[in-house]
């Protein structure tokens, strides 16, 4: 049993900690950030260590402890600065609201499929090869889980190994509260201002449920601020000195939105429109001097070979389920043919061919052209996205509402064209091959449609003390929403589950992990015989035989 003071202390100690490797990284990276950047940094900066660490040590107790620390270390000397002492309150009261979503009983669908069993393994196991070959899950791995793993600590144990989650959301809004209001004190460029408010409030009402976050929605919630970056510095005159610290920024924030998912790694073409759009300051040896010559770049390809490098030790594969970035003359490694069915089946699932309940009959027949759309619509559309525009229409309605100003002023012309004609095309891409809205659609409907109204507002704003009381009303009251939302979930969990978070606030365990515990040591064994080798190497066909004793 865990009882709520102590979940709570532990999820404060790894809160700061987060901080303080962001304030470490920050002076090893040489680059000025804002609080919310500061944590998102600091996640970033523990998940590449912690992917490191793995190839020597397992996630244990002393690890994660003595990593813990160091964080906090770096926390107490960033507290000494009297400016950040004044953004305490801002980080208690912002965590303490969000808290309550950890709070939970029943996790994410794939919990217990592969989240749960992949996260333990780091904490029990040292780097492993072939790790693919357990089970199909095992085969996308998603940095969140080699984040959590460090949060296995002593006394709360295993209890906050799922809460990744929440500490993305925190910063994010952190982020997105401090743009809020800078853009109020400086009044340039308000369509950020709006941009950032509805962003906010978009992930504290659609994405409000954390035990739905899994490895994707972070990642979406991390997009929203790409967008910001992206517009923001196209939309200022920035000098070289101020290019860079956007091109810094916005490489640290693609690094992290592809480290949860080697599918996005398609946002790294916004680095390239930023030069683009700054090729009439930036003559050909700034490119390369600014590309090359800063920590951030190296920073960024380490890690982006880090994640790459782990999906190929699990699979074979550079990007799974890409077929043609694999390798499958190792003894771990996928067959490709595998990997062209699992492709096959993702994509089944993604257009409505398939649930845990049914499977449509020919299925090469029904992927095929636009044969999948009248069904996609019936099972998908209906009710899931319709059911989700519902909701962004009520947001964007309770938004114009509180913010349009019926007079229209005259602004200058804003620079958006470039990057929401590639919002429009990731679009497209996803609605042809993936139209799930796990897959990218909550967030790329959504500026579709944030990025225009945002220009539209703007210039019907009213900047004054009473627009800043309206925003603070809509910025509260999407937290009120959270809390609400998931204090009716933990009732309904009480009611359902006999689950009360007072007396033990852990979630529901079941006994799955185990099973894949058991089969990585037999497997171990019976290929090293004594299963003391540097890394462990899980073989395909041996796998597959001790499963068929089993």
């Amino acid at each position: 049993m865990v009882s709520l003071p102590i979940l709570y202390s532990g999820y404060i100690i790894i809160l700061f900690s987060i901080i303080g490797f962001g304030y470490i990284s920050s002076k090893i990276l040489s680059f000025r950030l804002s609080l919310g950047e500061l944590g998102l940094n600091g996640i970033l900066f523990m998940t590449i260590f912690s992917y490191l660490t793995n190839f020597l040590i397992t996630h244990n107790y002393v690890h994660n402890s003595i990593f813990l620390t160091i964080g906090l270390l770096g926390f107490f000397f960033l507290l000494k600065k009297k400016l950040f002492r004044k953004k305490i309150k801002l980080i208690f009261i912002i965590s303490s609201l969000l808290f309550i979503g950890i709070l939970m009983y029943k996790t994410h669908d794939d919990f217990f499929y592969y989240h749960f069993p992949y996260t333990v393994s780091l904490i029990e196991f040292k780097k492993i090869f072939g790790v693919g070959n357990l089970e199909h899950g095992f085969r996308t791995p998603s940095s969140i889980f080699y984040f959590n793993s460090l949060f296995y600590l002593p006394i709360i144990e295993k209890s906050l190994i799922n809460s990744g989650a929440i500490f993305f959301l925190i910063f994010a809004n952190i982020f997105l509260i401090q743009k809020i209001f800078h853009q109020l004190k400086n009044k340039k460029n308000n369509f950020i201002l709006v941009l950032s408010l509805l962003s906010l409030i978009f992930i504290n009402t659609i994405f409000y449920r954390l035990a739905e976050h899994g490895t994707d929605r972070s990642a979406l919630i991390l997009i929203f601020i790409l967008a910001i970056y992206f517009l923001d510095g196209i939309n200022r005159k920035l000098n070289k000195i101020n290019f860079k610290h956007y091109f810094q920024k916005i490489l640290i924030v693609i690094l992290l939105i592809i480290s949860l998912k080697s599918f996005y790694l398609i946002y790294t073409i916004f680095v390239f429109l930023l030069f683009f759009e700054y090729r009439k300051i930036l003559l050909n040896k700034d490119f390369f001097k600014i590309l090359f010559n800063e920590r951030v770049s190296y920073y960024f390809l380490f890690g982006t070979f880090i994640f790459i490098f782990t999906t190929f030790s699990n699979t074979g594969c550079l990007i799974y389920p890409a077929s043609f970035t694999c390798i499958d003359s190792f003894s771990w490694s996928i067959p490709k043919k595998e990997v062209l069915e699992m492709k096959t089946w993702y994509e089944l699932w993604s257009k409505a061919g398939a649930s845990p309940t049914y499977r449509v009959d020919n299925v090469d027949i029904y992927l095929s052209g636009i044969n999948w759309i009248p069904n996609w619509i019936e099972n998908y559309f209906f009710n899931k996205i319709s059911d989700f525009l519902l909701s962004l229409l009520v947001i964007l309605i309770i938004s114009s509402i509180f913010l349009i100003n019926h007079k229209k002023e005259k602004l200058p012309k804003k620079n958006f064209f470039l990057f929401y004609f590639f919002i429009i095309i990731f679009l497209i891409e996803w609605f042809l091959n993936h139209p799930a809205l796990r897959y990218g659609g909550f967030t790329l409907i959504a500026l579709c449609i944030f990025i225009p109204l945002s220009f539209f507002i703007e210039k019907r704003l009213n900047l004054n003390l009473r627009l800043k009381k309206k925003i603070t009303f809509l910025i509260i009251t999407s937290f009120i929403f959270f809390c609400l939302k998931n204090v009716d979930r933990i009732f309904k969990e009480f009611n359902k589950y006999n689950y009360n978070p007072l007396i033990n606030a852990h979630y529901h365990i079941n006994e799955n992990t185990q099973y894949f515990n058991e089969l990585i040591l037999k497997a171990e064994k019976r290929r090293n015989n004594d299963g003391k080798k540097f890394y462990i190497v899980l073989d395909r066909d041996l796998i597959k035989k001790i499963q068929e004793d089993k």
